[in-house]
């Protein structure tokens, strides 16, 4: 059912933005803080943030891998959000965009994504 694909790639989404969001935070207070170690307190929202993350993900691929009988198509869903988050999180954090063969490397990754569900 349509429905359950798109709460696959929901999942995998919400999992994968958490994810990003809290590794892009994360270098960001590492590069102005003096200690490496500083975005790996316990008390540091960054831990707690990947941990959810790494939950939503878990159950994306197992909900996924039943929904869509292809590894493949939820790794692909997974690759997918990844390119599109990890453009938007980077924008908003460093205020750069992907420039040249990257930014290429970006859009076949889309491409694919869209050819395998057709």
């Amino acid at each position: 059912m349509i429905w359950e694909k798109f709460l696959v790639m929901v999942f995998i989404g919400i999992g994968e933005s958490l994810m990003i969001m809290a590794q892009i935070f994360g270098a960001k207070t590492s590069l102005a803080s003096s200690s490496f170690w500083a975005a790996l307190k316990p008390s540091s929202w960054y831990l707690w943030v990947t941990l959810a993350a790494a939950i939503f993900i878990l159950i994306g691929y197992f909900f996924g891998i039943r929904v869509f009988n292809n590894i493949w198509l939820v790794t692909l869903t997974s690759w997918t959000t990844i390119v599109i988050v990890e453009i938007a999180v980077n924008w908003l954090v460093f205020h750069t965009m992907p420039t040249g063969t990257v930014l290429a490397g970006f859009l076949l990754v889309v491409a694919g994504f869209v050819i395998a569900n057709i």
